[in-house]
């Protein structure tokens, strides 16, 4: 997920007072809606950039569903450094002796 991936630069939204095009409401609403579903659980599918500018009306659904996508990749890192530093702890472990025995023969 790209933290600048739900909302285009500024240029590329549409204009307060521009009537915006409903095929360009319901492409953006789609694309809103799977922002918000890769928030929860990102997909393998892949997702295509809207072909029209962001319409004004969308603009601050846009912004929440930007501020829930950077909290998803604060708890991202977050989680990374955590596994980070329990690898590190691992691999601090000594690796026991090749000579020494891998199993006991309880019947020999």
């Amino acid at each position: 997920m790209r933290d600048d991936a739900a909302v285009p630069a500024p240029s590329s939204v549409a204009a307060p007072h521009a009537p915006s095009d409903a095929a360009a409401i319901a492409e953006w609403t789609a694309l809103l809606d799977r922002f918000e579903r890769d928030v929860a659980g990102p997909s393998d599918a892949a997702w295509r950039e809207a072909s029209a500018p962001l319409p004004f009306e969308l603009a601050g659904r846009a912004q929440t569903v930007l501020a829930a996508q950077r909290e998803a990749i604060a708890r991202t890192a977050r989680d990374r450094d955590e596994v980070l530093g329990q690898l590190t702890a691992v691999r601090r472990i000594p690796s026991a002796p090749a000579t020494a025995a891998a199993y006991i023969d309880l019947d020999g």
